[in-house]
């Protein structure tokens, strides 16, 4: 009796439940090992004469205390709390847990606490090549390309390739670069945006599955991008040829040059938008995509000006450049490839900026120079011919303005952390992003890390929608302030906010999915670093899980 009343005694004080079915194995290991410590001790409490008995008990009363501290530290390092509890507990950056909070139930969050993920579908070979290298975005890519490529094995299979004129093959590499510019647009972006977002709910939830891959749409603009290319190096015949036949002509010289030179510039392009090139040399690819691509629109410029000219010498009857170019299809594209460069930096202003230090890690910027449509994301630079860089808008609670969420993940990032600006640069409209199709869904899951909390407060503001939120970060109030944690809250009053700090990073894919589960949601949403969001999109969208996600092809 004695012996069963210490070993609840001790129970209650490391807070361990009894050994139920439902627990897990390793939390049954340390009752049942306590078990045995117990019963060693009553054997030989039993075993000792009368004389010894009370030095025994002294001996057990001191190895229960020696014993006590180190096993309530194994103890809670096993029994987690569930999503609920620990929700309450991390967000506060507390360093262990109540221990009202910390027993176990054997209701259904615990149930679903134990939920595993279930195996990967297909073998590793297929879904490698389905969900990786036959993603969204690279069908997208395949099929644009594909398109130009059998146009051009159909002209070699028939003999024309090398018999049709330059201004043929010319207007196929302009006509790409216009749909691979085009696509990219910001207004062109939002009015397919509001097109998918429109999706009614009453439609089959396989359409609207599909209807929110929208936003891989940058497999097009990739696709586009190396289909001109290459017609812009079959292109390079015809203008060889001229030269060589023509060579008293000195405009075929320069037309040659020209031609070389955006040779050099368009490979360059799409050498340097390889995503391992991008990824390692990001801000090199940035300025050869910037500038080698506002070069190749200038040289396009003076090869069309120079083949109309050249065509207008060598013309009868004779008709003037004006004439020849405007009947010309290289000089539309080029034209609207202009316009739709130029359209941006029409909106350049200087808007000024109000910081809210959060922490040495975050700051956030309030904006009042425009209201922004929710799940827009305007662009910023403080100087506007090196880099870009767009943020959420999270619309402020008085309707006025909004607010932009900034954490340190680089060298201008660091720099507004460290010098908070008093103005930035800004431009174009705010382009809607992958969360603008979330409302399509009735039930959703949104997964964030750090300040990818950002987007999907600029979605939930001011919308009625049925989604369950999950935040992981290092101390969250730390680091993006009290005011940040409870707008999370406010959008999800039982959101799971997870404090790295105290738990170590948490295997997001198996916490979306208990709650993709427990909410019974169509879709999971999740921004977050690009290696994190891979990993997280590939555990779930291989196990039969609807996922969204930025791509970051930009």
């Amino acid at each position: 009796m004695t012996l069963a009343l210490t070993q609840i005694s001790t129970r209650r004080k490391l807070n361990i439940p009894p050994c139920l079915p439902g627990i897990k194995s390793d939390q049954r290991l340390i009752t049942c090992f306590l078990d045995i410590y117990f019963m060693n001790i009553g054997m030989a409490a039993i075993t000792t004469d009368a004389g010894t008995k009370s030095s025994n008990q002294r001996r057990v009363a001191d190895l229960e205390k020696g014993i006590l501290e180190s096993a309530r530290h194994a103890v809670r390092a096993i029994l987690k709390p569930s999503p609920a509890v620990r929700k309450e507990e991390e967000v506060f950056g507390n360093e262990s847990f109540r221990s009202s909070t910390s027993t176990l139930t054997a209701d259904k969050s615990f149930d679903l606490q134990d939920a595993d993920l279930p195996r990967k579908k297909h073998g590793r070979f297929h879904r490698n090549l389905r969900y990786t290298l036959f993603s969204v975005y690279h069908r997208l890519n395949i099929l644009v390309l594909t398109a130009n490529v059998l146009v051009i094995v159909v002209l070699v299979a028939t003999g024309q390739l090398g018999r049709i004129n330059a201004q043929a093959i010319g207007t196929a590499a302009a006509a790409n670069i216009l749909v691979s510019v085009l696509i990219r647009q910001d207004l062109v972006i939002n009015l397919l945006f509001a097109c998918f977002g429109k999706c009614p709910l009453w439609m089959p939830l396989r359409i609207r599955r599909l209807a929110a891959k929208i936003y891989h749409l940058g497999g097009v603009h990739s696709g586009a991008g190396m289909a001109a290319t290459i017609w812009f190096g079959i292109f390079n015949y015809p203008i060889v040829r001229a030269f060589t036949s023509y060579k008293q002509h000195s405009l075929n010289a320069a037309i040659l040059a020209i031609t070389i030179t955006l040779d050099l510039l368009l490979v360059s392009i799409v050498v340097f938008s390889h995503p391992g090139l991008r990824s390692r040399f990001h801000n090199t690819w940035e300025g050869v995509h910037r500038y080698a691509g506002w070069s190749a629109v200038g040289l396009f410029w003076a090869h069309v000006v120079l083949s109309a000219e050249a065509q207008r010498q060598s013309a009868s009857p004779s008709q003037s450049i004006g004439e020849i170019m405007i009947k010309n299809p290289i000089f539309w594209c080029i034209f609207t490839v202009t316009i739709t460069l130029i359209l941006p930096w029409l909106r350049l202003r200087r808007v000024p900026v109000r910081a809210e230090a959060l922490s040495n890690h975050a700051v956030r910027l309030h904006l009042n120079y425009t209201n922004v449509p929710l799940c827009a994301a305007p662009r910023f630079s403080d100087n506007p011919l090196k880099e870009w860089h767009a943020f959420a808008a999270i619309p402020e609670d008085d309707g006025v303005g909004f607010s932009i969420l900034v954490s340190r993940a680089g060298d201008w990032t660091a720099k507004l952390i460290d010098s908070p600006p008093q103005a930035l640069w800004t431009k174009g409209v705010p382009a809607r992003g992958v969360l603008h199709v979330a409302p399509i869904f009735k039930k959703l899951v949104l997964v964030a890390t750090g300040s990818g909390i950002g987007p999907i407060l600029s979605l939930m503001t001011g919308r009625n929608l049925n989604a369950r939120i999950i935040w992981s970060t290092p101390d969250p109030v730390a680091t993006y302030s009290k005011g940040i944690v409870d707008e999370v809250q406010l959008a999800d009053p039982n959101a799971l906010i997870i404090n790295t700090t105290v738990t170590g990073r948490p295997n997001l894919a198996h916490e979306a999915y208990k709650l993709y589960l427990a909410s019974k949601a169509e879709a999971v949403f999740i921004i977050s670093n690009p290696k994190v969001t891979r990993k997280v999109v590939y555990g779930l969208e291989s196990r039969g899980v609807p996922i969204f996600a930025p791509i970051f092809d930009s």
